[in-house]
């Protein structure tokens, strides 16, 4: 199983380099499963909560709200669906158990690394996993420490920048096997 680890910085476009990714993947025969998890903004253009994708059937359902309530929120500023939490694990554990090219896990943090909640479980199964590649996505201060967590794994590490962005979805299509690069081009 090849393990590439989106890192990108708050906001650069993680996420929607994955929905790319998805789209050639599919444009190019390969399958894809797992999750994404863009953000949702209103009509001013303020975050106020997280969606959550399950890629294979485009179901979506609302993963997080804004809370402005510190006593309401359950991680940081929002308040997450404990039952739509439940239905994106069930997805993703079953996107690893597939034989699909590509699981999609977005994303990666402190409640899966430090707390084993969350997506955790599906760290755990990933050894295991009969997918042939998963890109999951993580924050550059905990790339390092998901790295070392996937150590017998061998992840390699893909870094999206705002200058790179464009070209990532392509590069993460190369890096799961999705085409064949032409003798004379370069990176």
């Amino acid at each position: 199983m090849k393990i590439i680890l989106l890192s990108a910085e708050r906001g650069a476009g993680k996420t929607t380099a994955c929905l790319r990714l998805v789209e050639l993947a599919r444009g190019a025969g390969r399958a894809a499963g797992g999750i994404v998890a863009p953000a949702r903004y209103d009509a001013a253009g303020t975050k106020v909560g997280i969606d959550v994708v399950d890629v294979s059937r485009c179901e979506r359902r609302s993963l997080a709200v804004v809370e402005r309530d510190a006593v309401r929120a359950t991680v940081g500023q929002y308040r997450f669906d404990p039952a739509v939490e439940a239905w994106a694990l069930e997805v993703l554990l079953a996107a690893v158990d597939r034989p699909l090219d590509v699981a999609i896990i977005d994303e990666i943090g402190p409640l899966e690394l430090f707390q084993g909640k969350g997506y955790a479980p599906v760290l755990e199964r990933l050894p295991c996993a009969r997918c042939h590649s998963a890109v999951i996505l993580v924050r550059p201060s905990l790339a390092e420490t998901l790295a070392a967590r996937l150590a017998t794994l061998a992840p390699t590490t893909v870094t999206l920048t705002l200058a790179n962005r464009d070209e990532v979805p392509m590069t993460l299509l190369r890096e799961i096997g999705g085409t064949r690069m032409n003798a004379d081009s370069t990176d």
